[in-house]
């Protein structure tokens, strides 16, 4: 039977959630959407406080966090990987300075070598000045342990 970790503060953060968000996954942000609520993946970075993340600013996501910061992020394992799951709640802020981030993720992110990856990888560094970091603070965690 599975562990379910209830609401917590970041002090109360398990060391294996902890670890767990360190790793390159896919972090499902779901914001406020009008008719239904709004899901999308995308690459992340957790600095151990903060969870960000890169977006080009025209993109819907921004629209709905700038109308409304209320933002979750839930990040879960591989299917070959024993079900664990990290849910943080919490409110985005978003910046203009998201180059370096944008570098970082990459690296993180793309294999070096992949033609494929490399062509990704040429588009979001060409692209990066144009980018916006999107910070979440978060307020409330939980995760799941089978």
């Amino acid at each position: 039977m599975g562990v379910y970790g209830g609401v917590m503060r970041i002090d109360e953060l398990p060391d294996a959630a902890r670890a767990f968000l360190q790793h390159p996954r896919l972090a499902t942000i779901s914001r406020h959407g009008d008719p239904y609520p709004h899901a999308v993946p995308v690459w992340f970075e957790w600095n151990g406080s903060t969870i960000e993340f890169f977006s080009r600013p025209d993109r819907p996501k921004v629209a709905s966090l700038v109308a409304d910061p209320r933002v979750s992020a839930l990040v879960s394992a591989e299917v070959a990987e024993p079900v664990y799951w990290v849910r943080i709640e919490g409110d985005a802020r978003i910046d203009d300075d998201a180059g370096e981030l944008v570098a970082r993720t990459c690296d993180r992110y793309l294999e070096p070598g992949n033609p494929a990856h490399d062509a990704l990888r040429a588009d979001l560094l060409a692209n990066a000045v144009d980018c916006v970091r999107v910070t979440i603070h978060p307020q409330h965690f939980y995760h799941f342990v089978s």
